[in-house]
C-alpha cells in the first residue's frame, strides 16, 4: 500500500514542472537549469542525478571518456556546492570508458578513473547506485575503507563480472549497511567464505534481491547460504553453479514462505490437490493427486479467465491480511521485475518524487528463483515446484537433465544426455503454481522436443532422432504440453535452447503454440464483455513470448559409422543385451503370434527362463494374449501392493501402496501396453508415484500408483531408431524463417496474436 502524502502536498497544487518534467529531453536540461530557481530545483537534480550516463545522453564519444572524467572530478565536483553534490545518487560505469584503445596509461595521473574510486563515497554523499559490472579499472575492495562525509548509504551494487577477488570481511564497511540489491555474479572468491565473514543478514539486514551466478558454488556453499539469510531474500539467482537436487529441500524449507497458496476455493474451474496419507518418496516429495472437477476438465470455460475474488474479512476494522493468513495473487498486478535496470529505475525516481521503495519485499520468501546452468534433474525442479506451496512468481531454469531407467540393466541411459520437461506441464496449472507470472525454460516443456547429445554422433543424426522416435515416444507418453490456457495468470514465457534448424516437429509446435496464443486472447476478450459490469476483473493472459534459438549445428563431432558392424546396443548402453526370439516365448499365453514363423520353445530353454524379458526390440511381437512373467503370473488382479523402505520414503516411516500394474492384456492405449510390457523387468518396478494428468491422458486409471521408471522407460531412444536417424536425409528448415513467415501470414487476419513476440539468437 503506498505511503499517504503529506498535509502540504495534498493541499498544494501540483507544479505544472513537475508534470512536464519527465518529458523534457536530456539536451534541453542544461538550458533549463538557467531560467530560475524554480526551474533548478527541478532540473538540476535530474541532471546530476546519474552523471556518467547523463553526459553519454548529451553526446560524448566513448574516446572521450577518459578525458572527460578527469575533468569532471578534478574541475566540476571541486568546484561544486555540497548541495549540487548531493544530487549525485548513481554512478554507472557499465558502459563508460570500457576502451582499451590507448586510454589506460601506467602513468598514476592517468588512472583517474581507479585513482578517484576511493574517493566516491565521500565526493558523493548522496550516492545509492553504484555500477562496476566488469570495469577493467575499477577494483571495489577500495571501497570497504571509503570514508563517508553523510548517513546515507549504498542501495544498489552491481559487482558482476569484476575481476578482482573481495576480502571475505568486504561487507563489513557502513557503506553496505542499507543494501537492497546486491549483484555478485561471475567473479572470483569462495561465497562460502563471504557467507560466514559479511555476506549475512547481519551486516546486510536491508538486503532482498542477490545474485550469485557463476560463482562455482556447490551444494554445501548453497545450503550455508539458505540456511543464513533464510527467508530475507525475495528474489535469488543461483544460475550457472554446480547445484543439483540435494539443494532442493534446503531451498523450500529455509527460504520460501510456510504458508501455501493452494487453495479448493476454485476447486470448480481449477480442480484442487489430494494428499494421500501424508506419504511421499525422496525423489518425488509428498505425494500430491490431481482431482478434476466436471469443469476443470474443459480448457474453454470462460471462468478460467476470471481473477481471484477479493480478501474479505468479518472485522471492518481489518483490511489487510495477517500474518497467519495466506491469500494468493489475485493474478491482477504487474509482475514484479528484478532486473538491475529496474531496480535503478526505481531507486533513481524515488528520489526525485516521493515514490515508495518498489525493491523491499511485499511477503516473506523467495518469490523469483534463478536456476538456470546447473545439474538440476527433471525430478529435483518437480519436487521444488511442488513443495513451494504455489509461492514462486519468477522460474528460470534453461537446462533440466532427464535421467529415464534403461531397460534391462536398472541404470540411468548411458552414452546419451537429454535435456528438457518430461510431462511437467501440469505442476505449472494454478492449481500448484498460484502465483507463476513468469517462466523461462527449456522449450521441450512446449515443444515436447528433447535435447539429445550422444557421444558419436553427430548434431544432426541427434537432432533427427530428437524429432523422430524420440518425439513419437514422448508424445505417447506424455501427451499434455503447456498451452497459454494452461495457466492464464502466466503473462510472459521464455523457451530457450530451441535449434536453429527443424525437420518439422519444433516449427510445427511452436507455429500450434502461437496458435493457441490467439485463441486464448479472442477467449479473453470474449470474457471481458461476457463479465463486464459483473465486478469481475479477466487476468491479460499470455502477452509476451521469448524464443532462444540456439546457434546453427557444428559438424565437429567425430562421425559415426553408418556401417553394419557398428553396435548400437553397446553406444546406448554397454551393459544391454540382446534377448533372442526363444527367451520371449514364455512370457505369454500360448496363442502369442510371432509374425511369419512360429516355432515351440525347446523343452531346454524352458527349465531356466529368463526373468528380465523386456528387450525394447521384442516388445512389438507382442500383438495379444496376457503377460505370463511376474508379476503377471504372481497376481490375477490390475494392482500389486509395493513397500516401501524407510530410508527412501518422505517422512522416513516404512508404507505400503497399491501399484496399477495394468491386466496384462493388449488394450487401446499404446503408452500402457508398453508400460504393462515394462513392469516385467523387476529393475523397472521402482520410482513408485501417484498418477498425474500426463499419465491419465494417455491411459492410466485416475487416483492410483505406478512404477515411474517403467513408464519413463518408454521414452529411450531404440538401437534402430539411431541407425534410421544416421542413415536418414530429411531435409532442414529455418526455425527463425518459419516463425517470420507465420506473422505475415497471419499479420492483419483474425488470427494473429498481438502480444509482444521476441527471436533472439543466443551465442
Amino acid at each position: 500500500m503506498e505511503t499517504l502524502p503529506s498535509y502540504e502536498r495534498a493541499t498544494t497544487a501540483p507544479d505544472l514542472l513537475d508534470l512536464v518534467a519527465s518529458y523534457i529531453p536530456v539536451k534541453d536540461w542544461p538550458r533549463c537549469c538557467l531560467v530560475d530557481s524554480r526551474f533548478y530545483g527541478q532540473f538540476a537534480p535530474r541532471l546530476w542525478q546519474d552523471p556518467l550516463v547523463t553526459i553519454r545522453c548529451l553526446g560524448l564519444h566513448p574516446n572521450d571518456d577518459l578525458a572527460w572524467y578527469r575533468r569532471f572530478i578534478n574541475r566540476h565536483v571541486k568546484a561544486a556546492r555540497l548541495e549540487t553534490r548531493h544530487y549525485v545518487r548513481s554512478l554507472d560505469f557499465r558502459n563508460f570508458a570500457l576502451r582499451a584503445s590507448g586510454l589506460y596509461s601506467s602513468e598514476a595521473s592517468e588512472r583517474a578513473i581507479s585513482e578517484s574510486f576511493k574517493y566516491l563515497p565521500q565526493l558523493f554523499p548522496g550516492l545509492i547506485c553504484l555500477f562496476v559490472d566488469g570495469h577493467p579499472e575499477l577494483n571495489p575492495e577500495s571501497l570497504a575503507t571509503a570514508t563517508r562525509t553523510s548517513s546515507q548509504s549504498l542501495q544498489l551494487l552491481d559487482l558482476a563480472r569484476c575481476p578482482y577477488e573481495l576480502t571475505p570481511k568486504f561487507f563489513s564497511s557502513n557503506l553496505f549497511g542499507s543494501l537492497v540489491y546486491l549483484d555478485l555474479s561471475f567473479i572470483p572468491g569462495s561465497v562460502k567464505t563471504a557467507v560466514l565473514s559479511s555476506l549475512n543478514p547481519d551486516t546486510l539486514p536491508e538486503l532482498r534481491v542477490l545474485r550469485v551466478a557463476g560463482r562455482e558454488m556447490d551444494n554445501p556453499a548453497a545450503s550455508l547460504l539458505f540456511r543464513t539469510f533464510r527467508s530475507q531474500l525475495w528474489s535469488l539467482d543461483l544460475s550457472n553453479n554446480k547445484l543439483g537436487d540435494g539443494i532442493i529441500d534446503e531451498l523450500v524449507e529455509h527460504c520460501i514462505s510456510p504458508s501455501t497458496f493452494h487453495t479448493d476455493a476454485r476447486f470448480d474451474i481449477e480442480g484442487r490437490l489430494i494428499l494421500p496419507k501424508e506419504i511421499g518418496s525422496r525423489k518425488y516429495g509428498p505425494f500430491e493427486f490431481f482431482e478434476e472437477s466436471e469443469r476443470s476438465k474443459h480448457e474453454r470455460d470462460l471462468e478460467r479467465y476470471l481473477s481471484d475474488s477479493p480478501f474479505y474479512s468479518q472485522r471492518a476494522d481489518q483490511t489487510e491480511v495477517q500474518e497467519w493468513q495466506a491469500i494468493r495473487p489475485d493474478g491482477l498486478a504487474p509482475l514484479r521485475h528484478d532486473d538491475v535496470n529496474t531496480a535503478k529505475r526505481f531507486l533513481l525516481s524515488e528520489s526525485l518524487s516521493a515514490t515508495p521503495d518498489s525493491l523491499d519485499s511485499r511477503g516473506s520468501g523467495l518469490t523469483h528463483l534463478y536456476l538456470n546452468g546447473n545439474k538440476f534433474t527433471v525430478p529435483g525442479i518437480e519436487r521444488l515446484i511442488r513443495t513451494s506451496r504455489g509461492r514462486l512468481e519468477h522460474l528460470e531454469c534453461d537446462s533440466c537433465l532427464c535421467t529415464p531407467t534403461s531397460p534391462q540393466t536398472g541404470q540411468n541411459l548411458k552414452s546419451a544426455r537429454l535435456l528438457g520437461f518430461l510431462g511437467s506441464t501440469p505442476l505449472f496449472r494454478p492449481v500448484v503454481s498460484s502465483a507463476i507470472r513468469s517462466l523461462r525454460v527449456h522449450h521441450s516443456l512446449v515443444t515436447q522436443v528433447l535435447s539429445i547429445s550422444m557421444e558419436g554422433l553427430l548434431s544432426k543424426s541427434a537432432a533427427r532422432l530428437a524429432e523422430g522416435q524420440l518425439f513419437k515416444s514422448i508424445r505417447r507418453a506424455y501427451p499434455l504440453a503447456l498451452a497459454p490456457d494452461t495457466n492464464p495468470r502466466i503473462t510472459s514465457l521464455t523457451l530457450t535452447n530451441i535449434p536453429a534448424h527443424s525437420t518439422g516437429p519444433v516449427i510445427e509446435q511452436l507455429i500450434r503454440f502461437l496458435d493457441l496464443a490467439c485463441v486464448q486472447q479472442k477467449a479473453i476478450r470474449h470474457a471481458e464483455t461476457l463479465f463486464s459490469g459483473r465486478g469481475s476483473s479477466v487476468l491479460k493472459g499470455l502477452r509476451h513470448i521469448r524464443l532462444e534459438l540456439e546457434p546453427s549445428f557444428s559438424d565437429n563431432n567425430s562421425v559415426i559409422s553408418t556401417s553394419s558392424d557398428v553396435d548400437f546396443d553397446k553406444l546406448l548402453d554397454p551393459a544391454e543385451e540382446n534377448f533372442s526370439q526363444e527367451s520371449t516365448s514364455s512370457y505369454f499365453d500360448d496363442d502369442v503370434s510371432f509374425g511369419i514363423t512360429s516355432r515351440s520353445t525347446p523343452k531346454k530353454a524352458q527349465v531356466k527362463p529368463c526373468k528380465v524379458p523386456s528387450s525394447a526390440d521384442n516388445y512389438p511381437r507382442w500383438t495379444s494374449g496376457r503377460l505370463k512373467s511376474p508379476p503377471y503370473s504372481e497376481v490375477s488382479s490390475e494392482y500389486m501392493t509395493c513397500h516401501v523402505d524407510a530410508a527412501d520414503s518422505w517422512s522416513g516411516n516404512f508404507y505400503s501402496v497399491p501399484v496399477w500394474i495394468g491386466p496384462g492384456h493388449i488394450g487401446p492405449h499404446a503408452a500402457v501396453n508398453e508400460y504393462m510390457w515394462n513392469v516385467q523387468d523387476p529393475n523397472l518396478r521402482t520410482d513408485i508415484g501417484p498418477a498425474t494428468p500426463n499419465h491419465i491422458a494417455a491411459g492410466v486409471p485416475p487416483m492410483t500408483y505406478i512404477f515411474y521408471a517403467a513408464w519413463e522407460a518408454m521414452i529411450i531412444p531404440k538401437s534402430s531408431a539411431i541407425r534410421e536417424a544416421v542413415k536418414s536425409s530429411i531435409v532442414f528448415r529455418d526455425v527463425a524463417g518459419a516463425i517470420k513467415e507465420y506473422r505475415i501470414r497471419t499479420k492483419g487476419t483474425e488470427e494473429h496474436w498481438d502480444g509482444k513476440l521476441e527471436l533472439v539468437r543466443t551465442g
